[in-house]
């Protein structure tokens, strides 16, 4: 549970698609995903869990939780920029979603966060989709 004060985000990078070789993305990315899974594989591998609809490939960027939301993914965007060519070709695939995943959250359900129009445009140039989620206090503490 937050403080009333206190607040998170997480910022990570995501594909999903039949076609999304998983293989390819971390090799051509040199980025090692925090999370993979197969179409009909069981999420972390446990029969207890569902079965992966698609093929989903995620790297978690957690490297800076000390800065700004904002200048935090600022940061990420410049990384993955040196990586463009790479991540428009798997990007312009068909049946291939790539997006920027946001976590964002505060003790006291208040607070946000502002996205500059040149780190939007910065985002956009690489194709990538924007996916914010949203998470509420914990009941009873706001």
């Amino acid at each position: 549970m937050l403080d009333e004060d206190e607040k998170w985000h997480r910022v990570s990078l995501r594909f999903f698609g039949d076609d999304v070789d998983l293989a390819a993305v971390t090799s051509a990315l040199g980025l090692k995903p925090d999370v993979t899974g197969r179409i009909g594989e069981h999420i972390a591998g446990n029969p207890r869990y569902a079965i992966y609809e698609t093929n989903v490939w995620v790297y978690r960027y957690t490297e800076m939780d000390d800065l700004t939301f904002s200048n935090q993914l600022s940061e990420f965007i410049t990384r993955l920029e040196d990586r463009a060519e790479a991540l428009r070709h798997f990007v312009a695939r068909p049946g291939v979603t790539a997006e920027l995943f946001l976590g964002f959250s505060s003790g006291d359900g208040q607070g946000g966060f502002t996205l500059p129009a040149s780190l939007l445009s910065r985002i956009a140039a690489l194709g990538l989709d924007v996916t914010l989620d949203l998470y509420p206090p914990t009941p009873g503490k706001a």
